[in-house]
């Protein structure tokens, strides 16, 4: 027999042992979720026996293969849950959906804290079991839960947003405050989704112009700032997904990550929660009916808070209630799963002056915010057509009533002026003579639309696999408010200069985006390869045509991987990780179309003592300035970061480390130019022949120039950030029923500019302000550099026949370094009011006794690190479970603290904390 024979009849043989096999094989898929909430277990292990047939599930926690008939047993496994069998008789093709429960569950344990995922990218899950031994008033205390979190006292008189893997600003004393409106981009560009649909705050624009931080609406002001997670209540809460990584395409319009919220959608009994601590009361009902298959939940909550508890006449009040439905039905070949959801949000800041104290002034602050939204999320899952097993269709639509109202006494220390007029040019404005009233609305109506279209399917064999996913989103965002009603002849400040505008006017924005990715995971020999690679385009419409956005399409790449070892002998189970990618946040509307500057110039200011209401006369320059930055673009942020970690006997460890590059952030930047406008010589009005207002043609004049600014926004922040994250989490020993919990961060994040700055100099040559004739443009780094490192080592003590859940946790800051960025006072360029032209700064310039003065000294000493002493908190939390109907439970934040003092530049620094305590009861019927 020859060669040629040999080879003929060889592959006659495979091919008919395949057309066999062919024939034999029957499809075994399925899907492997979340018992708690039915959220996919993507990569979760599955092994087919006889025939040890392993492969892993999509990132839709799916999976198929095609195996002869019989009788096997299915296993699936997935880091954190126990592991569950099912056996089948295949006979024809079975879809099996696997349930799994958190191994604490099924040990009749409660996760009381966040787990890191052991998923395709960095994230920390909390589930509901950790919000309710937490004890949280809102959505920002479940942040304490995160690597490198520190508990802190509710602030609930101040806007809380979100930061995600970075410092924040610091005190001296090492407190955190809120970033200001110059690094807001970092908030902002986190997105929060609830149930699918996201929080849309881009047409928000609730703020009263030209206010301070003194002001009470300074610390509320959420404008371009994000989401207020005040108003996030967290008693309907499944679980919560913080993406602080590189996040999957089917995510955008951000730069920090992803908060996604599930919310509870299944029956349950009727529960109610009652907390009471120093600061607010909080009472929540909630109850999920089961109608066959289908699942209707409903709940509602009142907060009640005060931003200190001896003062009433500043509080806080959150409303809420929602009703959900989950519909589900079996087809052969099809399940379709519909769940429909409504909501109500109402948020409520006063804030009042004591008259007693304020010498009878009138001074009130009130802020309403009432939220309906109404959400749909329509998934079709094809059992039989695994190349497309899934169809999903999401729409969501809110609208918003929000309405600021500041009522004011205001006291004019000498005659002021209030600007009337809409016009550029010459005009009289509004003498301000005495005491008056004054009332300031803001009336915001943000409505937002949502639709997502998602595909999904895989391709491949029990080795290799393939899930792909396609999808397109589309956002509207519109106010439909009156915007700034207010009288013009009665301004909330004497030197107020803008002018009402009706948020109706501003144009819609519309983000169209896409997305592209693939999972793919292969089994080479004993290891397992997960590697996700996707794109996202996203693109503003609709925008004037002279707009740098103007039709530019933004493609977002980015790629994830995880390498996971084959476990030892001993159970070790390591593996390896990395992802890159981009982001991208789009501005918001206020942003885009921001408001008017109207620069108001006096050229005439005659005040008559003997009659000032009939006699005297105010005469201004008007310049209408439109602060729109034709050049303004995305902010986009470069993600990198590197991953390991293990699991070994129930012990599970990760380590993190990531690097993030911004320089495109979002700021207010100044911009100045000259202004010419004719100053009137008042000393030649004789008032004793005046029988009228002086006529301006009678007067002498001169005319003069002025260097006059105002703020337009730019791509001019830069926010770098680099650190380590890790967790340990170990079994629980036995003897003492504890296991121990350590968390920690590194964080070294950069604040400052990105672009040249203008920077006015306080100098005056005579009687002339230096400022008004010349401005300086700095290449200098304005900002800071901002370094901690905390750990968190909390000991979880559960004693199951007591019912008793203790947790203690030693929250360690080991050191807070804060240094500013070192400046360069001599600048590039300057502008003069002379010809309105910038000039190239000189050797020669720095002689001149003018030009000199732009050349900004600094205090070395301002330059210098200053670090913070450690500060030590220890917090306490205790659950105590009665029968079957009642949980109590209480808490103490900072029980115990060590705050040494510390000198810093030769001042001695003494730090303090109070403790935080309350109580709560939960009720199950």
């Amino acid at each position: 027999m020859n060669t040629s024979t040999i080879r003929r009849i060889f592959t006659t043989l495979v091919v008919l042992t395949a057309a066999i096999h062919t024939a034999l094989a029957v499809r075994l898929s399925g899907r492997v979720v979340d018992k708690a909430d039915g959220e996919p277990l993507a990569f979760a292990s599955i092994e087919v026996n006889p025939g040890k047939h392993v492969m892993a599930t999509d990132a839709d926690g799916r999976w198929n293969m095609d195996i002869p008939g019989g009788k096997y047993t299915v296993t699936a496994s997935y880091v954190g849950y126990a592991t569950k069998s099912r056996v089948v008789t295949l006979t024809d093709a079975i879809a099996l959906d696997i349930r799994l429960e958190t191994s604490a569950t099924v040990l009749g344990q409660v996760t009381v804290t966040a787990r890191e995922n052991r998923g395709i990218t960095t994230s920390s899950r909390i589930d509901r079991s950790a919000m309710e031994h937490l004890q949280p008033t809102s959505f920002t205390d479940i942040l304490e839960l995160l690597p490198g979190g520190i508990s802190k006292n509710p602030d609930m008189g101040s806007v809380n947003t979100i930061t995600l893997r970075e410092t924040g600003a610091v005190s001296a004393t090492g407190e955190r405050s809120s970033l200001s409106s110059q690094y807001a981009t970092t908030s902002m560009g986190t997105a929060f989704v609830v149930d699918g649909a996201p929080i849309n705050t881009d047409a928000n624009i609730q703020s009263i112009p030209a206010s301070t931080t003194s002001d009470p609406e300074s610390r509320r002001d959420i404008t371009n700032r994000g989401v207020d997670m005040r108003t996030i209540s967290t008693d309907n809460i499944e679980s919560v997904e913080i993406v602080r990584g590189i996040p999957s395409a089917e995510y955008g319009n951000l730069t920090s990550g992803v908060v996604n919220i599930k919310r509870i959608a299944r029956a349950t009994p009727f529960t109610a929660r009652l907390k009471v601590d120093e600061y607010s009361k909080l009472f929540s009902f909630g109850k999920g009916l089961a109608l066959g298959k289908h699942v209707l939940n409903i709940d509602a909550g009142w907060l009640n808070s005060k931003t200190d508890p001896r003062d009433n006449l500043e509080n806080y009040k959150r409303a809420n209630a929602s009703l959900r439905s989950r519909l589900h039905w079996d087809a052969p070949s099809v399940t379709t799963l519909w769940n429909i959801g409504a909501d109500y949000t109402g948020s409520f800041d006063n804030a009042k002056v004591d008259p007693d104290i304020n010498y009878n002034r009138v001074d009130e602050y009130r802020t309403r915010y009432n939220r309906i939204a109404l959400t749909s999320n329509l998934n079709f899952n094809f059992k039989k057509t695994l190349w497309l097993s899934a169809v999903h269709i999401s729409t969501a639509f809110s609208y918003q009533h929000d309405r600021l109202e500041r009522t004011l006494l205001v006291s004019p220390r000498r005659a002021a002026v209030a600007p009337t007029s809409y016009e550029s040019g010459v005009h009289d404005g509004k003498l301000l003579l005495g005491e008056y009233i004054a009332d300031y609305a803001n009336d915001g109506q943000p409505l937002s639309l949502y639709l997502k279209a998602r595909a999904g399917g895989a391709l491949g064999s029990d080795a290799a696999r393939h899930a792909w996913k396609f999808g397109v989103e589309y956002t509207l965002s519109k106010n439909i408010g009156d915007g700034q009603v207010y009288d013009l002849e009665r301004p909330l400040s004497a030197s107020w200069q803008t002018r009402p505008r009706a948020f109706k006017d501003i144009p819609a924005l519309h983000v169209v985006s896409m997305f592209l990715e693939d999972n793919f995971t292969a089994i080479i020999g004993r290891n397992t390869l997960e590697l996700q690679g996707g794109v996202r385009t996203i693109q503003l419409a609709g925008l004037p045509g002279e707009r740098y956005l103007s039709g530019r399409i933004y493609l977002d790449p980015r790629v994830n991987a995880v390498w996971r070892f084959a476990a030892t002998a001993e159970g070790f189970k390591p593996w390896i990780a990395g992802g890159w990618g981009l982001t991208t946040r789009m501005p918001t509307a206020d942003q885009l179309y921001p408001q008017n500057v109207y620069l108001d110039f006096m050229q005439l200011n005659y005040y008559s003592p003997s009659d000032p209401s009939r006699l005297s006369r105010i005469n201004l320059r008007t310049y209408i300035e439109s602060p729109v930055n034709n050049d303004l673009r995305a902010a986009r942020n470069r993600k990198w970061e590197v991953r390991a970690g293990f699991n070994w006997r129930g012990n599970e460890f990760s380590v993190t480390y990531f690097d993030e590059h911004m320089s495109s952030g979002f700021r207010y930047s100044p911009r100045y130019s000259a202004y010419a406008y004719r100053q009137y010589d008042a000393t030649a009005i004789d008032p004793s022949t005046l029988t009228a207002p002086p006529a301006l043609e009678d007067l002498p004049y001169t005319d003069t120039s002025i260097l006059g600014g105002y703020s337009r926004v730019t791509n001019g922040s830069r926010i770098d950030k680099r650190g380590l994250e890790f967790q340990l989490n170990t079994v629980r020993w036995k003897a003492l029923e504890t296991s121990l919990i350590i968390t920690g961060a590194w964080f070294r994040t950069r604040y400052s500019n990105s672009q040249d700055m203008m920077t006015p100099v306080s100098a005056t040559i005579g009687n002339t302000a230096v400022s008004d004739k010349f401005i300086g443009v700095y290449p200098t780094d304005d900002g800071r550099i901002n370094e901690q490192f905390s750990t968190n080592f909390m000991f979880d003590t559960q004693i199951r026949r007591w019912g008793l859940i203790f947790t203690t946790t030693v929250q360690c800051q080991w050191w807070l370094k804060t240094r500013r960025l070192r400046q360069n006072g001599v600048p590039s360029q300057y502008l003069s009011a002379y010809d309105g032209l910038y000039h190239t700064y000189t050797k020669a310039d720095a002689q001149d006794p003018v030009l000199r003065t732009l050349i900004i000294s600094y205090n070395d000493e301002s330059f210098r690190t200053q670090t913070v002493a450690p500060a030590i908190y220890v917090n306490l939390k205790a659950t105590k479970k009665i029968g079957n109907w009642m949980k109590i439970s209480a808490f103490v934040n900072r029980i115990i603290d060590y705050l040494p003092s510390y000198h810093s530049n030769g001042i001695l620094l003494r730090r303090y904390s109070s403790a935080y305590f309350g109580m709560e009861a939960n009720l199950t019927f």
